[in-house]
This record gives structure tokens, sequence and C-alpha cells, in this order.
């Protein structure tokens, strides 16, 4: 696809971007802008493709919703022909992110400084485990996402003394970085559209995920008590929050506090307000007189309802609850089908199996948040390794026989070679 035929759309419809990462944060960083309209090409290695594309045996489902709205490329900048066809690139590019560890950029010879020789007004963000500075022996590092979360605190804000430390889901602080990448990039170009200067930001992961911490790191230093460093820490001590099963077994999360604690008493049938049941309470304490009973009541009540039943009582009852969704009811919750929270596209990947030489329609996210002046729309899925090289080099001025060159030289791999590593094609 060349620049022309990207749909335009969005409030970034004439920024250009460029992500040269693999895995999640660098990627997702660049699609987050993409679905707001930019043109997002994501330039791989020629030698080593993105997992996200999968592989002859594996599935590359993360590529299909996480790659979305963006073209691809391959090119070794490591090359001269690839570094100049890289600096040509550049010159018409708003933002570059990269994904690295801290300084192999500028090993390669394209320091930030070389790049605003080309481009003053690039803003480069740079994404690596560790960051661009401090010690070596960690700027080196490689690093991924149970990593960062290891070294950020939130692994140890996720466990006690008698529990496993355990990451808190797959790839959290790399949706972390990638959010913060996207947002002090859209800073950055905002700055340099006023002063004409670009920037440079260092993105550490493990930071991105110590910024999340404070109110659990301060609790530990600040009080000295460890005790409440967890994340769960209202669910460990307060009646009334946490899972619950009911009665066809799906389970709850349940948040009480003040004028919440007052109205699940009331609905209980406690008396509230008395010396039994004081009033003015944030939450009654697991262990306390008033905290098992609402305990063993709350957890009579969910066994003999359906979760769908317990939602809707406790919610007429200003009691904030939610059943916990999973992904199959994504697909037939109410609110979810009016707000259109999940959407089915076409796969440019996968056939449906059950319709021959048809696209397979893949249930994904839709694009967040949305712009009430400024319609957007999931216009394309992950694509292959590669798959619009030709075309990107063609905009930028390469005859066919140069084009060719690249593929042959290795430089760049052809779509129908890249195509030829992978099953599903």
């Amino acid at each position: 696809m060349k620049r022309n035929e990207v749909p335009k759309q969005g409030l970034l419809n004439d920024v250009r971007v460029v992500v040269s990462a693999i895995s999640v944060a660098g990627p997702f960083a660049g699609e987050i802008l993409a679905d707001m309209g930019a043109d997002v090409i994501q330039l791989e290695n020629p030698q080593n493709p993105d997992f996200s594309h999968g592989s002859p045996t594996t599935p590359g489902w993360q590529g299909e919703s996480h790659r979305r709205n963006m073209r691809d490329i391959t090119l070794d900048v490591t090359k001269p022909k690839g570094r100049e066809a890289f600096l040509r690139l550049i010159k018409e590019t708003d933002i570059l992110i990269e994904s690295s560890k801290g300084g192999q950029w500028a090993g390669w010879g394209l320091s930030d400084e070389v790049l605003w020789e080309v481009n003053p007004k690039l803003v480069i963000a740079h994404i690596s485990g560790f960051g661009q500075t401090g010690l070596q022996e960690y700027v080196s590092r490689a690093s991924y996402d149970p990593i960062a979360q290891a070294f950020s605190g939130m692994v140890y804000a996720n466990g006690t003394d008698d529990m496993p430390f355990f990451p808190i889901a797959d790839n959290v602080i790399d949706y972390y970085t990638a959010m913060f990448a996207a947002n002090s990039s859209l800073a950055a170009y905002i700055n340099a559209l006023k002063t004409g200067r670009g920037e440079s930001l260092d993105i550490a992961q493990y930071e991105c995920g110590l910024r999340t911490l404070c109110q659990y790191m301060l609790q530990d230093i600040v009080e000295h008590n460890p005790e409440k460093r967890s994340l769960w820490i209202a669910a460990d001590v307060i009646a009334a929050t946490g899972n619950y099963r009911c009665k066809e077994g799906n389970m709850f999360m349940i948040s009480t506090g003040n004028a919440v604690c007052k109205r699940l008493a009331l609905l209980l049938g406690f008396p509230y307000g008395t010396d039994e049941f004081p009033g003015g309470a944030f939450g009654y304490y697991r262990g306390t007189e008033q905290g098992n009973k609402v305990e063993e009541a709350l957890l009579k009540l969910c066994a003999a309802h359906t979760a769908d039943e317990i939602e809707k009582l406790l919610n007429d009852n200003g009691i904030p609850c939610s059943k916990v969704i999973t992904y199959a009811d994504m697909l037939t919750n109410s609110q979810y089908q009016a707000r259109q929270s999940m959407i089915y596209t076409p796969s440019t990947r996968w056939q449906d199996p059950e319709n021959p030489g048809q696209p397979l329609q893949v249930p994904v996210p839709n694009i967040v948040p949305r712009a009430k002046n400024h319609p957007l729309s999931v216009w394309r899925t992950g694509v292959d390794f590669g798959f619009d090289t030709s075309d990107v080099l063609s905009d930028l001025g390469y005859s066919e026989a140069e084009i060719q060159s690249f593929f042959d030289e290795k430089v760049s791999v052809s779509r129908q070679d890249a195509c030829g590593q992978f099953k599903h094609l």
C-alpha cells in the first residue's frame, strides 16, 4: 500500500510515524497513533521478523489487533543501501519510535544528532528496558515485560511474604510503556511544530511501571509498613470486597466505602447506624464481628443467585460491582454491543476455514478513545512481514530495478519471500 492509499481519517492524518521495534511496547505505541489516523510504518529487520507474525507452527494472533492500521516494511539499516533508504524515509517522518538496548542506534552510526541533520524536527522515542543513561551494566541489559515488572517493584506489590511474587498480568508494563511513549511523542511533536526543533525521549520500561506505584510505595517506605505494599490490600482486609462465586459459578468484584457501606448493610438486613453496625464506617473489616457477618450474608446471597441477578441487585442499590466478564461475554454483553467495544474486522492474513477464499472475521477491541468530530475506523488488521516494502520504497523515489536490488542484496525481503515463511499463506 502506498501513502496516498492510506485512508485519511482521525486527528493525526497528516502525521507520519516510523516504528522500529518488535515485541509489544514499541509497536503498540505506534498502533495507538495509527488508530488516531497517523500513517505508521513498522520497519523490521529482514533477518529477524517480529514474532507477532507467527511462525509455521504458531499463529500470530497478536499481530491482528496490535499491528492494525499500519504498514510494514523490511530494511537492514546497518547496510549502506538500507541506511540511505532509511534516512530518506526519516526526512519525511515526524516521529520515530525505536525499541532496543540503550545506545543501540548510536552504535550503528544513527545517533539522534545524525538523524536531526536529516530532519531537525524529528521526534525520537527511545524505548529500552533500563534507559539510555545510568550504569552501563543496566543500560546494556535486555528486558521484557516480566523483567520490567520485577525491577519496577510491581511484582513486589503483587505478593506478600506468605505467597509467591508473580507479574500482575501478561505485558502490563509493555502497554504502560506504549502509552507513555505515544503520549510523550505527541507532546514533543506539538513542541516541534512550535519551535522547529525535534526531541529525543528516553523511555525506560521499568520506570513506566514504577510511575504507577506511588501510593503503595509510600505506604511501605514512609509508614515503614511492608504489609501495605500489596495491590490487593483492600480485598485482604475489607469485607465485601473481592471475588464472590455466584450460583452458576461466575465471580464478582465488589467495592465498599462510606455511603456504599451503609447501602450494603441495609440491603443485607443489618441495623446500620446502631451500636451493632456503627455508621460512618469506611468498611467492615474482615475478622471483626461486623465484617464476619457481612461476609457470611454476602456469600450466602451470591450462592443463591446468578451473577446477572446479583449484578442488577447490587447496582440497583448503589453498590458498585461487576460480573467478571469473560472473553466470550464480551461478544454478547449489552454495553459492549451498545458502544461497539468489540468489532469484527476482516483479517489480511487468515482465511475463514468454513468459507475458503474469504478472510477470517477477527473480533478485536475497538479504537480508544472515540473522537466525536473525527470518525475513526479499523481499516486493516496486522499485515505480514515486509508486506508494504515495495510500495514504500516506490514512494521514496526508487525505481522497480532499484527496489529489486534491495531484495537481491538482502537489504529487504520481498513480500513473496516473506509470505512463504508463514503457514497461513
